[in-house]
């Protein structure tokens, strides 16, 4: 069993991905939402930059 700390330090992710959900990458699941969270996007503004003042 391997400690925390070693599983913490891993660059390989530890989950292994069904190869059989394969079917599924092209495939829209849920299109009218796909489509709102487009909508939603593409007419959401960013807030406003606050200008502060530098101190070095």
């Amino acid at each position: 069993m391997k400690t925390v700390q070693e599983l913490n330090n891993r660059k390989v992710p530890i989950v292994a991905i069904d190869p059989s959900l394969d079917k599924y990458r092209d495939k829209i699941m849920f299109p009218d939402k796909l489509e709102k969270a487009n909508k939603m996007l593409k007419t959401a503004k960013l807030p406003p930059k606050k200008v502060g003042s530098k101190q070095d």
